[in-house]
C-alpha cells in the first residue's frame, strides 16, 4: 500500500464519529498489526538484548535489575518489560496515553516470550534468571495481569511522571519519541528528567524512515522529507498516525536542554541505495538546515545520563 493512501487512511478515520474504535477494530481484525506473532515478539526482544549489551560494557546491568524502570508508551504489548523481568527486574511501570494493553495481550506476549526463551540458541539464555509463568487469560484489563510480575500498569498515565521525582534509576522509550509532536517533546524529556534519580539512564530508540510505510520494505524511506510543514499537518498527520519529522540534532537538543548528559548516540547508518533514492528525492527546503547525514540516517539509540 502507498504512504499516502495509507495516510489518508487515517485521517479519514480520525476525522470520523468511531474511527478510532474502527481503526482498532481493523488493527485487531484485519490487518492483525496488534496481534503478538513470534516474529514480532521477537524483534522486540532482539532490540532489547541491544541495550542490555550496551549496559555490559559500563557494568551498570544493575541499574536495570536492581533498579526501578518507566517504560513510555508501552503500546499493545508488554514484550520487552517481560525480557526485563526475565532477567531479573523486580519493580516496573508502563505508562501510555491510552489503555491499549489488555490481559489476554499479556498472556499472548507471555507465551511466544517464552517460547523465545525456550530456545537453545537464544542469545539471553546466559542471563536467564527466570521465566513469567504462563497462565491462559479469558479477559480483563493488563494492570491485575501484569502486579504479579512486579509491572505496574498506568495508561492513560496523566501525572505520573511529575507525581514521582526522582524515583526511577531507568526510563526507557522505545520508538515512541517520533511519534511525539515537537511542542510536547521538550516537555516530556523534561518529565523524564525530573522522575530520574541522579545517575539515572534514559534510554531511546527512535526510526527517522518509512513513515507510514512497511519497514521491511526497501525504499520509501524519505518521502516524509517531500511535503511542506502545513502539507504534513493538514493532510498527512493525524490523532491516528503522528510522525514530527524530526531529526538527530533536534533530538539531541531538546535532551541535552533537559540537562541530560549523552553516553552513547549511535547511528543505523544508511545503505547505499538509500542514499541513491534520497539523492533521487525532492526535500523540501524546511529541511535544508540539516546534513546529508542527518536526512538519510535510519534511526538512532540513544542513551543519557542524568548528573
Amino acid at each position: 500500500m502507498g504512504w499516502r493512501l495509507k495516510s489518508a487512511q487515517f485521517k479519514l478515520l480520525s476525522a470520523l464519529p468511531g474511527g478510532t474504535g474502527l481503526y482498532h477494530y481493523l488493527q485487531e481484525n484485519v490487518t492483525r498489526s496488534t496481534v503478538a506473532s513470534r516474529v514480532r515478539v521477537n524483534q522486540k526482544i532482539n532490540a532489547g538484548l541491544d541495550f542490555w549489551s550496551w549496559l555490559q560494557a559500563p557494568r551498570r546491568a544493575e541499574q536495570l535489575t536492581g533498579g526501578r524502570l518507566l517504560d513510555y508508551g508501552s503500546g499493545w504489548h508488554p514484550t520487552i518489560p517481560l525480557l526485563w523481568y526475565a532477567l531479573g527486574t523486580e519493580r516496573q511501570t508502563l505508562v501510555d496515553i491510552t489503555p491499549n494493553m489488555d490481559a489476554e495481550k499479556v498472556s499472548a506476549a507471555i507465551r511466544l516470550v517464552r517460547e523465545v526463551a525456550g530456545d537453545p540458541n537464544w542469545a539471553g539464555r546466559a542471563s536467564l534468571k527466570r521465566l513469567p509463568e504462563a497462565r491462559p487469560i479469558s479477559g480483563g484489563p493488563a494492570a491485575p495481569a501484569l502486579l504479579p510480575l512486579g509491572i505496574e500498569y498506568c495508561a492513560p498515565y496523566g501525572s505520573v511522571l511529575r507525581d514521582r521525582p526522582e524515583q526511577y534509576d531507568l526510563v526507557i522509550c522505545s520508538q515512541v519519541m517520533q511519534h511525539i509532536p515537537k511542542p510536547a517533546l521538550a516537555t516530556v524529556v523534561k518529565e523524564f528528567f525530573s522522575c530520574l534519580k541522579p545517575g539515572g539512564l534514559f534510554h531511546a530508540t527512535i526510526h527517522f524512515v518509512g513513515h507510514f510505510s512497511d519497514p521491511s520494505l526497501r525504499h520509501g524511506h524519505y518521502e516524509h522529507l517531500i511535503p511542506s510543514p502545513e502539507t504534513w499537518e493538514s493532510w498527512i498527520n493525524s490523532s491516528l498516525m503522528s510522525f514530527n519529522r524530526l531529526k538527530g540534532p533536534d533530538y539531541r537538543e531538546v535532551i541535552e536542554q533537559a540537562g541530560f548528559k549523552f553516553l552513547e548516540f549511535k547511528r543505523t547508518e544508511p545503505t547505499a541505495p538509500d542514499l541513491a533514492e534520497l539523492k533521487r528525492t525532492r526535500v523540501h527546503p524546511c529541511f535544508q538546515h540539516y546534513s546529508e547525514q542527518d536526512l538519510a540516517t535510519l534511526g538512532v539509540f540513544l542513551v543519557a545520563e542524568k548528573p
